[in-house]
C-alpha cells in the first residue's frame, strides 16, 4: 500500500518533535549547596545541599589540565564523536558477550552525562540504547565543552562529594584552577571508582590508578619527564578538609537576597576578612570577662563601596546565638544617628559648627532626657556638642528641626528600620528611640562619605557580592556633611592604653558612638576617606552590663581594626559647597551690633541663622559697676559683655570661670532691669515621677534656682503658699503630694518668675 506523503511529512514531524522537545530541560534536577568566594576566588563558607550533598554549582569552565586527563582517562575520542563512540561499542559488547555478563559499557563522556542525569539506572541493554539515543540528542544541543562542564559539575568523588569543585575543595582545598597535574589527574580517575578514596583502604590501588594516567599523560607528550616524575611523587590526601565558615554570616544573608544555591562571588578581601575575624573573636574572649558575648564588625572601601569583610558574629565557646547575624539584627541607635541631625540641620542652614546649642536640664512632658555624664554646659558650640555626643542639645536641635523631617530623611538616607510613624518615636528618636542595623548604618555613612569624593556623582552605597542590588540613598550636602566630619574627628578617644593616644595622632578619622539605654547596646562607626570600619557589642538575648558603651567597649575595637589599614589622607575640601561668612566669634549667630566677628565657612544654604542678642554694649565705672550718663558723674569705660539667661548662665560658670555675665548694677542708677533669676528645677510642664526609698518612704523632690545677683535673696511658694527662703545657693528639698502644682519665686528687689509641673507617685 502506497504511503501518501502527507503521513510522511506527519510522521517526520512527529519523530522531530518527540527527538527535539522530549529532551528534559533543564538535564539535571538536583538541590546545589550555596557557596561564598572571596574577590580572589577563596571559598569562604559553603552550605550543604538540601540532600546531603556537597555539590556545588555547576562550573562554567574547566582548566586545561583537568579537561586533558579526563578527556584521556574517560573518551579519548571526545571530541570527535557525536555522543557515541561505535568502536569503543562494538569492543564492550563483544567483551560482554564474551564473559556472559555485563563487563563494560563503553560509554562516552556524554553518555555518561546522561548516565548521571538519569540517576544512575539499572544497567541494561535497553538503558544503554536509550543513553545512545540520549546522548546523541545531547551532543544535538550542547557544544563540547558545555557537556564536559556538566560531567565534572555532577560525577561522584567518594562520599557525598559530588562535582569536581567541591573535590578540589574538599581534597586539596582551593580552587580547580589551581591544582597540579597529580591533583587533575587524581579527580579523573575518581568518578571511576568513588569508593576508592578512603583513608584506611583501596589507597594504592587509587595512586596506581592515578600514576597510570599520569604516564598516559607522558607518553602522549602532554607532560614532559619533570613534570612526570614530580606529580608521582605527589601523596594522596589523607583526610577530607571541612568547608571554611569564615563567611557564614555573609552567605546566609545573600541567601536571604535569592543567592541560595549559588556561587556567590563576594568583594570580601580574604586577607582582612581572616584578620579582622581574629581580632573581633580575640576581642570577644576579652569581653566575657563582662559577660558580654557577642560582636560583629563590617570594613567598607569608601570608594567602590565593596564590603571588604563581614563578620557577623563571634564564634567562641560562650559564644551566644552564634548563627545570629548580628550585622543584620535592629538594635537600639543610642546616639549613633546624631551626625545625621547635625548634618542635616548644617544643611537646612539652621546651625554651623560654632552655633552654640543650650545644654541645661530639660523636661519636655514626660521625656526629661539627660546628659550622659549628668553633667551640664549651659552653652556648648554645635560642633563640640557633636564630638562629646551630649543629649540636650542633640534633643533641643531635634525638636527645633523637626521630629517629622528627620524621620522622612532617614528612612530616605537608608535607615531601613525606621518603620513606625514620627510620633511614635517623638523626640527619644535621637537617643536611642529607634532601632537600626550595623548594615544600614554603614551604607548611610559611606554613601555620605562617597558624597565628599564627588559631590556631582549619584551615591554608590555599599555592595557584598557581585551584582548585589544596591538601593540609591539620599545624600546631604557634601559641604554639611564634612564640617560634620571634622567635628567628628575631635572625638575623644578610649584610653584603656597608651597605644591608643599614640595611635590617636597618627592618622585622621571622623568617628562616632552610640550606647542604648541599659548599656544593652555599644556602637561604633568610623571613615577616613578610604575606609568605613561598623562595629556593634553586646549580647545578642539583649542582656545588658555594666560599662558597655560605645567609647569604651566597641571603639577600641574599631580602632583596632584600622590598625590593618594603610593610612590615607583626609577628604579634601568640598570648597563648591561652602561659602565665606562672618560669624559672631562667640555664639555662632549672625552677628549683631555688638558681636566680636571672625570669617569662617559654611554651608552654602546657610540661611536661616538668627541675629546674635549674646552681647550687650554696657557702660561700668571704675569699680566696674553699671551705669549710664545720666547717675554717673565720674569716669565711665564703655565695653561689651557676654550674657546668657540665668539657666544657661549658672551651668556655663561652673564650666567657664571667665564668663562674667552683667557686671551688677550701681546703686546710684537704680534697681536691675531685665530678667535675673531663673528656675532650674523643675522645668516648666515638667511630669515629675517621686521615687521610694527601700523604706517605702518618698523621696523629697530637689527644687533648685538660679539668679544673677550672689547676694540675692529669693522667697518661694508653692501653690499660692509660702514654703521657704534662700540665699546665696537657692535650693530647697521638699515633699510634694501627686498633682499640679504652680511654683512662684520672688526676689527682694521684687521680680518675679514661675511655672507650671505636675508630680506622678
Amino acid at each position: 500500500m502506497k504511503i501518501k506523503p502527507k503521513y510522511i511529512v506527519l510522521s517526520l514531524t512527529l519523530l522531530g518533535f518527540l527527538f527535539w522537545f522530549l529532551f528534559p530541560k533543564p538535564l539535571f534536577q538536583v538541590p546545589y549547596s550555596t557557596v561564598l568566594l572571596t574577590e580572589d576566588g577563596q571559598l569562604v563558607a559553603g552550605k550543604i545541599a538540601s540532600d546531603g550533598q556537597w555539590r556545588f554549582p555547576a562550573v562554567d569552565s574547566v582548566p586545561e589540565n583537568i579537561q586533558l586527563a579526563i578527556t584521556q582517562f574517560e573518551d579519548e575520542y571526545f571530541f570527535y564523536h557525536l555522543g557515541v563512540n561505535p568502536v569503543s561499542t562494538v569492543r564492550a559488547l563483544w567483551n560482554n558477550i564474551r564473559e556472559g555478563k555485563i563487563t563494560s559499557g563503553g560509554s562516552t563522556i556524554s553518555m555518561q552525562v546522561i548516565r548521571l542525569a538519569r540517576k544512575n539506572k539499572q544497567r541494561s541493554y535497553a538503558e544503554k540504547l536509550l543513553e545512545m539515543y540520549l546522548a546523541f540528542r545531547l551532543e544535538m544541543q550542547y557544544s563540547k565543552a558545555e557537556i564536559l562542564n556538566m560531567y565534572v559539575s555532577h560525577a561522584p568523588y567518594g562520599g557525598n562529594v559530588v562535582g569536581i569543585e567541591a573535590a578540589a575543595w574538599r581534597y586539596f582545598d582551593r580552587p580547580i584552577y589551581n591544582l597540579s597535574w597529580a591533583e587533575s589527574a587524581l579527580l579523573a580517575v575518581l568518578p571511576n571508582s568513588p569508593s576508592m578514596l578512603h583513608l584506611s583502604r583501596n589507597r594504592s590501588r587509587l595512586k596506581a590508578k592515578r600514576d597510570g594516567l599520569l604516564k598516559k599523560l607522558f607518553e602522549k607528550g602532554i607532560i614532559d619527564a619533570t613534570t612526570f616524575s614530580l606529580a608521582k611523587m605527589e601523596s594522596l590526601p589523607t583526610a577530607p578538609n571541612a568547608i571554611p565558615r569564615l563567611g557564614y554570616h555573609l552567605m546566609t544573608f545573600a541567601e536571604s537576597e535569592g543567592q541560595n544555591q549559588k556561587k556567590i562571588e563576594s568583594t570580601l578581601n580574604y586577607y582582612l576578612q581572616q584578620q579582622i575575624d581574629e581580632k573581633v573573636n580575640r576581642y570577644g574572649r576579652f569581653l566575657s570577662q563582662n559577660q558580654v558575648h557577642n560582636a560583629c564588625a563590617i570594613l567598607v572601601e569608601i570608594a567602590t563601596g565593596k564590603v571588604k569583610a563581614y563578620i557577623g558574629n563571634t564564634h567562641l565557646p560562650l559564644t551566644r546565638a552564634p548563627y545570629v547575624d548580628l550585622v543584620q539584627s535592629a538594635r537600639s541607635s543610642g546616639s549613633i544617628l546624631k551626625p545625621l541631625l547635625y548634618a542635616q540641620a548644617m544643611a537646612n542652614g539652621q546651625i554651623h559648627p560654632s552655633t552654640l546649642l543650650h545644654d541645661v536640664p530639660i523636661n519636655i512632658g514626660k521625656y526629661a532626657p539627660r546628659n550622659f555624664d549628668k553633667q551640664y554646659d549651659g552653652v556648648v558650640p554645635a560642633g563640640i556638642s557633636l564630638s562629646r555626643s551630649l543629649n540636650i542639645p542633640a534633643t533641643l536641635l531635634l525638636r527645633d528641626y523637626g521630629v517629622i523631617k528627620f524621620h522622612e530623611d532617614l528612612q530616605m538616607l537608608g535607615i531601613s528600620t525606621i518603620t513606625r510613624n514620627a510620633d511614635n518615636y517623638g523626640l527619644t528618636l535621637i537617643l536611642g528611640g529607634a532601632e537600626v542595623k550595623l548594615w544600614d548604618l554603614a551604607n548611610t555613612y559611606t554613601t555620605q562619605a562617597q558624597n565628599l569624593h564627588n559631590s556631582n556623582d549619584t551615591s554608590l552605597g555599599i555592595m557584598a557580592w557581585k551584582n548585589q542590588k544596591q538601593i540609591q540613598n539620599a545624600t546631604i550636602d557634601a559641604g554639611a556633611w564634612y564640617q560634620t566630619s571634622e567635628a567628628l574627628t575631635d572625638v575623644q578617644r578610649p584610653d584603656l592604653e597608651q597605644s591608643w593616644k599614640r595611635f590617636s595622632s597618627s592618622r585622621k578619622i571622623a568617628w562616632k558612638t552610640g550606647t542604648s539605654h541599659g548599656f544593652k547596646d555599644a556602637w561604633a562607626v568610623g571613615y577616613d576617606s578610604k575606609y568605613l570600619v561598623g562595629v556593634w557589642v553586646g549580647n545578642a538575648d539583649g542582656e545588658g552590663r555594666p560599662g558597655l558603651t560605645g567609647t569604651s567597649t566597641a571603639a577600641p575595637l574599631m580602632f583596632d581594626i584600622f590598625q590593618l589599614l594603610p593610612k590615607s589622607p583626609w577628604f579634601e575640601t568640598p570648597h563648591g559647597h561652602l561659602k565665606s561668612m562672618e560669624l559672631c566669634e562667640k555664639s555662632g549667630l549672625l552677628p549683631g551690633l555688638y558681636c566680636p566677628t571672625i570669617m569662617v565657612d559654611a554651608v552654602r544654604n546657610t540661611n536661616n541663622f538668627t541675629t546674635c542678642k549674646h552681647h550687650q554694649y554696657i557702660a561700668t565705672n571704675t569699680q566696674g559697676e553699671r551705669v549710664n550718663k545720666a547717675c554717673e558723674t565720674g569716669e565711665i569705660v564703655y565695653d561689651t559683655a557676654f550674657v546668657l539667661d540665668p539657666v544657661a548662665a549658672y551651668f556655663y560658670s561652673k564650666r567657664n570661670a571667665e564668663y562674667k555675665g552683667l557686671p551688677k548694677m550701681s546703686e546710684k542708677c537704680g534697681e536691675e532691669n531685665g530678667h535675673q533669676m531663673a528656675i532650674i528645677y523643675p522645668t516648666d510642664g515638667a511630669e515629675i515621677t517621686v521615687p521610694v526609698n527601700l523604706s517605702g518612704e518618698k523621696e523629697l523632690v530637689q527644687f533648685k534656682a538660679t539668679h544673677t545677683q550672689t547676694k540675692a535673696r529669693l522667697f518661694w511658694h508653692l501653690d499660692s503658699e509660702f514654703i521657704g527662703q534662700t540665699e546665696g545657693v537657692h535650693q530647697l528639698a521638699l515633699n510634694i503630694d501627686s498633682g499640679q502644682h504652680v511654683l512662684l519665686i520672688t526676689d527682694d528687689q521684687g521680680a518675679s518668675t514661675s511655672l507650671k509641673f505636675e508630680v506622678h507617685n
